[in-house]
C-alpha cells in the first residue's frame, strides 16, 4: 500500500477556481490520496471554523486593519455608485474588476496586504500530521492567505495560476496595480516547487520571473457524455460574453454587431450574455443570459458554425476559446482573445471591417467545409487536454 498523500487547497474565498477542482478530479482516482480545504472567508472575517467541509480561516489583525483603511480608497464613481446602492435597494450590475485609478489600486492592494489569515492553530495542526503533504495554492487571489514560506518548510508547494497577474490590469493601464501584483506574484513563483500555467506563453512568462519547475494545462475541461449536436442548416455563429467586464464587454460587442451588418447572407446568432439592443436585418439573435449546465452549454455552441472570443486582457488562456474549440466551431479571436495556444481553424480580426471580411471569406465555403475546420479544432483540443493532464498528474504523483 502507498504512503498517504495529504493535498492542503490554500484558497482565498470558500469556492476553488475550476483548475484547482480540475487537478483535484485528476489525483481523486490514486486511494492514498486525501484533500484537505483551506480557506479565508471575506464575509466571516473574526471567525474560525473547523469542519467536514474544510478550515475556515479568520483574517489576521493586520488584514482587518488594511481592509478598514482601504474601504475609503475609490474613485469618485465608485463611491457615488456604492454609497447610492446602499441608499436603495437597487441590486448592483455585477462587474469582476473596478474601474477607476484609485479603486484598482485598492483592489491591488487589498490583495497584497489584506487578504492574510491567522494561521497558528492551522500550523500547528499541519506541523503534526506525519503524511507526505502537497499545497496546491489557488490563483494569485490567495498568495497571501497562508505564508508560504512556512508551508515550505512543511511540504510540496504547487502554485496554480489562472491569470498572470499583472497582465489582468493591461486594459486598465494602471502601471502602479500592475507592479504591484507582479511583485505579489514573483513572490510565490519563487517560492513555489511547480507552477500550473494556462498556456505555454504563460509558462514561459513564469520561466522569465523565476520558476523552477513549470507546465501549463489549457482551459479545456472534456465532459465525456459530451457529442456536438448535427450544425444549423444556415451560417449560425455563437457569442459568449459575460457582463462582468463593464463597459468593454459593451464596446466590444457593439463592434462585432456592426462587423456582422456587413456579412451578405442571412446568419443566426446565439448570444450568451450581454444583451445588444441594435442588431441589423440580416440577423436571426437567439439571447440567453446564463447557461449554468456545461453539457447544456457546449450542445448549444455546438449548433453553430463559427465562435466569436472576445478578450479583454491579456492574462491567461481564454476558456472561451476552447470551449467554441471542443464543441467543434471555427473560432475568429480578437487581439486579446488570441491568447493561448495554437488551434488549427482559429483567425485573429484587428477591427471590425477585418472581421466582417473574413466571415464573408469564410461563409463562401461550404457547411460541409467548416464543419470539418470545426471538428479539427475538437480534435486538437482533446488532445491537447489529454497530453498536458497526463504530465500534470506524473508530476504531482510520480509513479513508483
Amino acid at each position: 500500500m502507498g504512503r498517504l498523500t495529504m493535498i492542503v487547497v490554500i484558497r482565498n474565498g470558500q469556492e476553488a477556481t475550476l483548475k484547482t477542482n480540475f487537478i483535484l478530479q485528476l489525483l481523486s482516482t490514486n486511494s492514498n490520496i486525501k484533500v484537505l480545504r483551506v480557506y479565508r472567508n471575506e464575509n466571516r472575517k473574526f471567525d474560525e471554523r473547523w469542519d467536514n467541509t474544510g478550515i475556515d480561516l479568520a483574517t489576521s489583525v493586520s488584514g482587518i486593519v488594511a481592509n478598514f483603511l482601504l474601504m475609503f480608497l475609490k474613485s469618485p464613481r465608485d463611491l457615488r455608485n456604492g454609497m447610492l446602492a446602499r441608499l436603495s435597494s437597487r441590486r448592483r450590475v455585477d462587474v469582476l474588476f473596478s474601474e477607476g485609478f484609485l479603486s484598482t489600486l485598492a483592489q491591488s492592494l487589498n490583495f497584497c496586504f489584506a487578504t492574510s489569515a491567522r494561521t497558528d492553530r492551522l500550523m500547528f495542526f499541519l506541523n503534526n500530521m506525519k503524511v507526505q503533504k502537497i499545497f496546491l495554492v489557488d490563483e494569485f487571489w490567495s498568495i497571501n492567505t497562508v505564508d508560504l514560506q512556512k508551508l515550505k518548510n512543511l511540504g510540496v508547494i504547487v502554485y496554480v495560476s489562472q491569470d498572470v497577474a499583472y497582465n489582468r490590469y493591461g486594459f486598465q493601464d494602471n502601471s502602479v496595480a500592475r507592479k504591484l501584483m507582479y511583485r505579489l506574484e514573483k513572490k510565490a513563483v519563487a517560492v513555489a516547487d511547480l507552477v500550473i500555467a494556462c498556456s505555454e506563453r504563460d509558462m514561459l512568462t513564469y520561466v522569465e520571473m523565476g520558476a523552477r519547475k513549470t507546465v501549463f494545462y489549457p482551459n479545456i475541461y472534456p465532459i465525456a457524455r459530451f457529442e456536438p449536436y448535427v450544425k444549423d442548416q444556415s451560417p449560425s455563429l455563437s457569442i459568449v460574453l459575460r457582463g462582468h467586464w463593464g463597459k468593454e464587454a459593451i464596446r466590444s460587442l457593439k463592434e462585432v454587431f456592426e462587423a456582422l451588418s456587413h456579412i451578405n447572407k442571412e446568419i443566426k446568432v446565439y448570444m450568451i450574455g450581454v444583451k445588444t439592443q441594435k442588431v441589423s436585418k440580416n440577423i436571426d439573435l437567439q439571447h440567453l443570459n446564463f447557461i449554468p449546465n456545461k453539457l447544456s452549454y457546449l450542445r448549444i455552441l455546438s449548433k453553430s458554425w463559427i465562435g466569436i472570443n472576445i478578450g479583454i486582457h491579456m492574462a491567461g488562456a481564454n476558456e472561451r476559446k476552447y470551449d467554441y474549440a471542443m464543441a467543434g466551431l471555427v473560432v475568429f479571436s480578437d487581439k486579446f482573445g488570441a491568447r493561448g495556444d495554437l488551434l488549427p481553424h482559429e483567425y485573429t480580426y484587428v477591427d471590425g471591417n477585418d472581421l466582417a471580411a473574413k466571415l464573408n471569406q469564410l461563409l463562401d465555403f461550404s457547411k460541409r467545409k467548416i464543419s470539418e475546420m470545426g471538428l479539427q479544432n475538437r480534435t486538437h483540443a482533446i488532445s491537447l487536454a489529454d497530453k498536458q493532464r497526463k504530465k500534470i498528474t506524473n508530476l504531482l504523483i510520480p509513479s513508483d
